[in-house]
């Protein structure tokens, strides 16, 4: 008979007695409260780095794109039966002599690459994200401009500024983004305590 009073209530710091149940909800109302408050700046920084992205895929093509056209990466279709090719040599030769934007010698190119199934050339300086597809038979330049998609994947988050700062603003970021996701959960579906009447 005892056990069960006492099951039933604990005894508070100032020495009264209270119903373990309200202490339950006082609980939950507490670790209800904590996580609005965690979830309401959480989602602040998240919604910050998202303002910050947007900004990035809408001001950066601009800013960045060496006066060449902006293009996410795709090469040309291909307009005819795939030729055998001219030699890399000799399409470099083509390549500038069609005095191409963006680059002023072949030394900056670090990709240099046959794609045999759309009969291009693929020349790129990756760390500005130029990139210029070649008619693999003619060595004319088809398409050419400023991966926006490679530059906001591998430099966005202001990387752009300095590779450290996009680690130290990433790092967090899975974890946050996991925990407004719990929180976000405990606060639509915890247990609320009744209010007194």
């Amino acid at each position: 008979m005892e056990r069960s009073r006492l099951n039933d209530k604990f005894e508070s710091p100032k020495g009264r007695n209270i119903p373990s149940s309200y202490a339950k909800n006082m609980i939950a109302n507490r670790l209800l409260r904590w996580s609005r408050k965690l979830h309401k700046w959480i989602g602040l920084y998240v919604g910050i780095l998202a303002a910050i992205w947007i900004v990035e895929i809408i001001t950066i093509p601009f800013l960045f794109n060496h006066g060449l056209p902006v293009f996410d990466g795709s090469p040309p279709p291909i307009q005819h039966k795939v030729s055998p090719p001219i030699s890399l040599q000799h399409a470099l030769k083509i390549f500038m002599k069609q005095q191409p934007k963006g680059i002023n010698s072949t030394a900056e190119l670090d990709e240099l690459t046959y794609l045999p199934q759309k009969g291009l050339y693929r020349f790129a300086i990756k760390k500005k994200c130029l990139e210029w597809y070649l008619e693999a038979k003619t060595g004319k330049i088809l398409q050419c401009g400023f991966n926006a998609r490679r530059f906001v994947t591998e430099k966005g988050m202001l990387g752009w500024v300095h590779p450290v700062v996009a680690r130290v603003v990433k790092a967090p970021f899975s974890f946050l983004f996991f925990f407004l996701t719990v929180s976000g959960c405990w606060i639509v579906f915890a247990p609320r305590g009744k209010k007194k009447k």
